[in-house]
Parts: C-alpha cells; sequence; structure tokens
C-alpha cells in the first residue's frame, strides 16, 4: 500500500474528527446559554518538530450547568490561560458535555473549524497529488 494514501487517510479521518467538534462546538454557541468557568488545569508537553522543540497546551475548563451537573472540557485554543483563569462557556443543555466551547459566537466557531479543515484539505492535496513536485516542473 502507499504510504501517502496512508497518510491521507489519518488526515482524513482527523478532518472528519474535526468537523465533528466543530458541529458540536456550534451547537453550544448558538444555543445562547452562558455559564461562568474557570481554568482548573493547564496540560503542557512538548513537541519535536525538526531540531526544535515546541510547548503545545490544552486547557481544561469547569463550570456548573443549569441543570447542577459538574462538567469539565478541553479547549487547546491558541490563547494563553492559567490556572483559576476565569471565562465564560456557552453550551447545549441538552448536552453541556459535548457542547461546552469557548467560541463567543457561532460564527467563530465556525471560523475556528473552517481553518482547521483547511489546513487539513491542503495536506490532503499534497500527499495525494504531486503537488510540490508539479510546482517546479
Amino acid at each position: 500500500m502507499d504510504s501517502s494514501l496512508v497518510i491521507a487517510g489519518v488526515v482524513a479521518a482527523v478532518a472528519v474528527r474535526s468537523l465533528g467538534r466543530t458541529v458540536r462546538q456550534v451547537r453550544g454557541a448558538r444555543s445562547g446559554v452562558t455559564a461562568p468557568a474557570r481554568c482548573v488545569r493547564v496540560q503542557e508537553r512538548t513537541t519535536a518538530t525538526g531540531s526544535s522543540g515546541d510547548r503545545r497546551a490544552w486547557h481544561v475548563f469547569a463550570f456548573t450547568a443549569r441543570d447542577g451537573q459538574w462538567v469539565e472540557f478541553q479547549d487547546g485554543g491558541n490563547k494563553r490561560y492559567v490556572e483559576g483563569a476565569r471565562v465564560t462557556v456557552r453550551y447545549d443543555p441538552a448536552d453541556p458535555h459535548r457542547t461546552a466551547t469557548l467560541a463567543g459566537s457561532p460564527r467563530a466557531a465556525l471560523l475556528e473549524g473552517a481553518v482547521s479543515v483547511l489546513l487539513m484539505g491542503v495536506v490532503l492535496l499534497v500527499f495525494l497529488t504531486d503537488f510540490p513536485q508539479n510546482l517546479f516542473h
């Protein structure tokens, strides 16, 4: 099996998962239900990219939903938060664990998801075609 097809399959699977996450976030942002939340943990790890190390952070936020459920969710956005930082979350009361988001609006949630899927589409384009080689010939 061609290794580029394996890589393309993995990227496509990640894109589908990202799209599902975006749909859930849009649902949360559209609901209009908000709650105060706090950053309860910051998880960091060093990723090796080439010869340099890069730090990647995931933030875990927690809030109490309207029905009294304690909800924790992870957000790997670009903003840096410290433990204890206060934020406002939006969520769908029918499924707060899956729809909680820091996105302030459905448009922001869509934009974040669209950028992610677009980048993965570029990666697919590169692996499924000989784009880089064809560029210079």
